[in-house]
C-alpha cells in the first residue's frame, strides 16, 4: 500500500510552549530546511501517489518564507490536499500569502478555549489569546472548510472543552477533540465525555478517509459537528516493523502518515526514529534521484493496513 500522507515539520520554533506537544516526534536541534529541498520531496511524494501535504511544527506562521514555501509546494504537488496547522498565537499576516500561493485550508489548534485556560495550558497571556481569536475570526471568513482542534486531557479541561463546544455548534466548523498521547485516555474517554457534556448526538458516523485512518464523526441537533480519531495506528500495524515493536502497546497515534521531520528525516511513526531514513543527506549527495532511493527504502517496509475491527 502506498502512503497518501506527508506531515512536514517547516520550523522547530513556536510561540508557545504545551506540555502534551510532540513536535511529530521531533526534537528541536538545526535549522529547518530549504524551500528547494522541501519542493523536491514534495515533488517526489507526488509523483509516487502522496496526495496531502500538512504543514506544521512548532508554528508554520513564524516561518518567513511560509509564502514562497507553500507557492514552491503547490508548483510541485499541483494536485494535493495543501493545509497547515497553526496555534493562531504568532502574527497572522503571513497567512493571507500562504492562501494566494495555493494553500487550500488551515487547522487551528485551540489551547484552551477561555483567556484562562489558554493561560493555563498555553502558558501565555491575554494578549496571545487575542491574536488567537482574530486568526481564528480571519480563518472563518475565507469561507474554507476549517477544522478546530482540542485537545482533552482530562476532568481539569471538561468546562472549557464544554465552553467550545457550545461556541462551535451554529458555526461552519468542525471540532476535532483529540485525548491528550501523554496521558492513559484513548478515544473511549473523549467519547465518553462529549455524551457527558452535550448528551446523545443525532448521527454518529463512519468517515472514511482514502489517504489515512478513518475517524468518527458525532453530529447533535444543535449543529455541532466533531470528529475524534477512535483508531489507532498500532492497532492498524501498518509497517513491517509493526508486528515486533516494542511500542506497540502504547502507540495510541490517529493518524497515519509518514513523517518529514525539521531536519530532513522521513519516518513512519512518533515511536521509532531508528526506523527512518535521512532524505536531507540523500538530497545533499544525489538530489532528487537520493531522495527517491531513500523513499523507496522506507515506504518498501509498508504492508496493506488491517481492516478496520
Amino acid at each position: 500500500m502506498t502512503p497518501r500522507y506527508l506531515r512536514v515539520v517547516v520550523t522547530p520554533r513556536c510561540s508557545l510552549a504545551c506540555g502534551y506537544c510532540h513536535m511529530e516526534g521531533d526534537p528541536a536541534r538545526a535549522a529547518p530546511r530549504s524551500v528547494d529541498f522541501l519542493a523536491a520531496v514534495a515533488r517526489h511524494a507526488a509523483a509516487v501517489g502522496v496526495e496531502k501535504l500538512k504543514l506544521l511544527g512548532g508554528e508554520p506562521l513564524l516561518r518567513p518564507d511560509l509564502g514562497a514555501l507553500v507557492g514552491a509546494l503547490r508548483a510541485a504537488a499541483p494536485a494535493a490536499d495543501l493545509s497547515l496547522i497553526t496555534a493562531g498565537v504568532a502574527p497572522a499576516d503571513r497567512l493571507p500569502a500562504a492562501f494566494a500561493a495555493g494553500l487550500d485550508r488551515a487547522n487551528l489548534s485551540v489551547h484552551g478555549w477561555s483567556a484562562d485556560h489558554f493561560a493555563h495550558k498555553a502558558r501565555r497571556g491575554p494578549e496571545a489569546h487575542r491574536r488567537r481569536q482574530e486568526t481564528l475570526a480571519f480563518l472563518l471568513a475565507q469561507g474554507r472548510p476549517t477544522k478546530l482542534n482540542y485537545v482533552y486531557g482530562g476532568p481539569v479541561d471538561e468546562a472549557d472543552l464544554d465552553a467550545f463546544l457550545t461556541w462551535a455548534a451554529p458555526r461552519p466548523v468542525v471540532a476535532a477533540v483529540l485525548d491528550d498521547l501523554g496521558q492513559d485516555l484513548g478515544p473511549a474517554v473523549v467519547l465518553d465525555v462529549l455524551r457527558r457534556l452535550r448528551g446523545t448526538p443525532t448521527t454518529t458516523r463512519i468517515e472514511p478517509d482514502p489517504r489515512s485512518l478513518p475517524t468518527l464523526r458525532l453530529t447533535w441537533a444543535d449543529g455541532l459537528e466533531v470528529e475524534v480519531k477512535h483508531q489507532q495506528l498500532g492497532v492498524q500495524a501498518p509497517w513491517g516493523a509493526c508486528a515486533a515493536c516494542p511500542a506497540r502497546a502504547r502507540c495510541r497515534e490517529g493518524i497515519d502518515a509518514l513523517r518529514l521531520t525539521h531536519d530532513g528525516w522521513l519516518r513512519p511513526c512518533l515511536d521509532r526514529p531508528d526506523l527512518g531514513v535521512d532524505l536531507a543527506a540523500a538530497w545533499a549527495t544525489d538530489g532528487e534521484a537520493g531522495i527517491a532511493r531513500a523513499w523507496s527504502t522506507l515506504v518498501a517496509d509498508r504492508r496493506p493496513a488491517r481492516e478496520a475491527a
